[in-house]
């Protein structure tokens, strides 16, 4: 995108740098999660992904795809998006304040059963997510708040919270299981996702790079 977006007061940058990291990582599109309550939609958080230029050259199989081609059961583009060996990021903005605790909860338990769905729910992994839960207890996330998680390669994963929509100096938590590690990503991009919204934009954004 040439221009930065704004959504519900969470920017989104078209290029984006990490902390700690020079490398420039390319804004691929952006969901929410929201819920319809009595009539009114309300949201929660808007979720921005981001990807180094050279996932084209990863995802080059999919190339003169329809998103629709790429989303579609067992294609297998979720697996070879998260498997491509380049740094992506997930900027999550938080819309309706939550606590940690509660945010973490709902991770956790999706990222389990999505592990232990496909057998690789161990000890390492239990660990990892305990990891994750126990770094977001202590956090409030109110409006405007940002999660950031961080995938140098696809076996590593780093997160931080900032509470004002600013870029924190550096990534608070690493967590170096590989399963983990690539199922949150799964979470927020993969077959039943926490966002449709997130994973239909994100195939559109795949689409317009491999054009």
């Amino acid at each position: 995108m040439a221009s930065d977006l704004v959504v519900d007061g969470i920017e989104f940058p078209s290029i984006f740098k990490a902390p700690g990291s020079t490398e420039s990582l390319k804004f691929i599109g952006y969901g929410m999660t929201d819920m319809t309550m009595e009539t009114i939609l309300v949201k929660f958080t808007t979720i921005g992904v981001y990807a180094v230029e050279e996932l084209k050259t990863h995802l080059k199989a999919w190339g003169g795809k329809a998103a629709s081609e790429l989303t579609a059961e067992e294609s297998g583009y979720f697996k070879d998006f998260v498997d491509a060996p380049v740094a992506k990021l997930v900027k999550v903005g938080i819309i309706k304040g939550i606590k940690g605790s509660q945010y973490a909860g709902t991770l956790e338990s999706s990222v389990r059963d999505k592990l232990a769905y496909n057998d690789l729910y161990e000890d390492d992994e239990e660990a990892a997510l305990e990891s994750i839960v126990d770094y977001f207890q202590s956090k409030s996330l109110p409006p405007n708040s940002v999660i950031l998680f961080y995938w140098p390669s696809p076996e590593e994963l780093q997160v931080a919270v900032t509470p004002d929509n600013k870029l924190p100096e550096k990534f608070e938590l690493n967590v170096s299981n590989k399963n983990v590690a690539k199922y949150l990503l799964h979470w927020y991009i993969g077959e039943n996702p926490t966002s449709e919204s997130t994973q239909a934009a994100v195939a559109e954004g795949v689409a317009a790079l491999l054009a």
